[in-house]
């Protein structure tokens, strides 16, 4: 029987059942959903969309076997080997690193995950190459309009095009100064020696990753309800989840920086404040520049979906002239978008060769 490498405590216990739980769950939902779509829903002759199977998966049964099965694995992890949770967690059965994943059961219960979770996607997702490559002249009126540019609304784009720009630059530089502050509340490096920033470490980091896993499109939606229609409710939606990105990007930026220069400045009695000002931030000012410009290069790209609710910018006349089938006016918006776009990833590239 092998030995194992690493220590199995507590808490990395917890770690790799709440892991292996999961995955095991996922494995088995979707093998259910697969032979019911593949067998049982045609022997009963009624055919059912995969978002109906999906609302029928039996979930509690399950969680609860996932949750045995995981349990049963973890214990017999000397004997078959670690799971994905085990070796996730750190821990690793002597022997089991120099050996090809497919002598190890981990190895073949990953790469039958990953094929599960492919087929399964093709299915939810309604993937059809038939009706793709079958039904292009159905396209081809629309490819035609976009291949002719109309002038008409060249100068009313370029007005909201500029507009756009504004829109995601004021965003940009409404996000710099809360997020820079809150990316230091953020970072695990400098949030792990007491309880209490601890906790602020968890908040922080728990309320950015639901910001930004909002959309700006339902940011925006928010805001017009708010403030109304218009460039001000776009800023306010890409101001939102700017902070939110680049506290992720300041704080991961933190996190790997040199701790030499900060445990200097701390042995000479420095406090928090002033091992901050002299030992972090100095290392991080040019990647955050860096990370700024990038920032609002993406905000120029959501802007213009902004528009499509209502948030200003060139989307607000782009979203009815999709509608009405005007192509060549779609094409004209669509070139402005384009050439604005190439503009500022040009311009942001030289900018941070320069600054890092």
């Amino acid at each position: 029987m092998n030995t194992p490498v690493k220590e199995l405590t507590p808490s990395l216990r917890i770690q790799a059942f709440l892991t292996d739980g999961a995955l095991l769950t996922g494995a088995g939902l979707m093998v259910q959903f697969l032979v019911w779509f593949l067998f049982l829903d045609a022997r009963d002759g009624v055919l059912e969309s995969a978002q109906d199977l999906l609302g029928k998966l039996s979930f509690v049964p399950l969680i609860i076997g996932s949750a045995i099965l995981a349990a049963l694995w973890q214990g017999a992890h000397g004997t078959v080997g670690s799971s994905p949770g085990l070796a996730f967690s750190g821990y690793q059965v002597e022997g089991e690193k120099d050996r090809p994943w497919s002598q190890t059961t981990m190895g073949w219960f990953l790469l039958l995950f990953v094929e599960l979770t492919f087929f399964t996607g093709w299915v939810v997702t309604e993937v059809d190459l038939y009706t793709l490559l079958t039904n292009f002249p159905k396209a081809a009126g629309v490819l035609r309009g976009l291949f002719h540019p109309a002038s008409s609304v060249l100068f009313e784009g370029l007005v909201l095009l500029v507009q756009t720009l504004f829109l995601a630059f004021m965003a940009t530089a409404f996000a710099i100064p809360p997020a820079f502050v809150v990316s230091f509340l953020a970072a695990r490096n400098l949030t792990r020696k007491t309880w209490l920033t601890r906790l602020m470490y968890t908040a922080v980091r728990t309320i950015m990753n639901f910001t930004r896993a909002v959309e700006p499109l339902v940011w925006a939606l928010i805001f017009i309800s708010w403030v109304g229609i218009g460039p001000y409710a776009g800023v306010l939606a890409l101001w939102v989840h700017s902070i939110a990105g680049l506290v992720k990007l300041y704080s991961e930026q933190i996190e790997s920086i040199d701790n030499g220069a900060v445990e200097a400045i701390t042995a000479t009695g420095a406090g928090m404040l002033q091992v901050l000002r002299y030992g972090v931030v100095p290392q991080v000012i040019p990647p955050f520049l860096s990370f700024t410009i990038y920032r609002w290069d993406i905000n120029v790209r959501m802007s213009t979906i902004i528009g499509f609710v209502g948030g200003g910018g060139i989307g607000y006349i782009l979203k009815p002239r999709v509608d009405l089938g005007e192509w060549g006016e779609v094409s004209t918006l669509v070139l402005l978008i384009a050439v604005a776009v190439w503009a500022m990833d040009l311009v942001s590239a030289k900018i941070r060769e320069r600054i890092v």
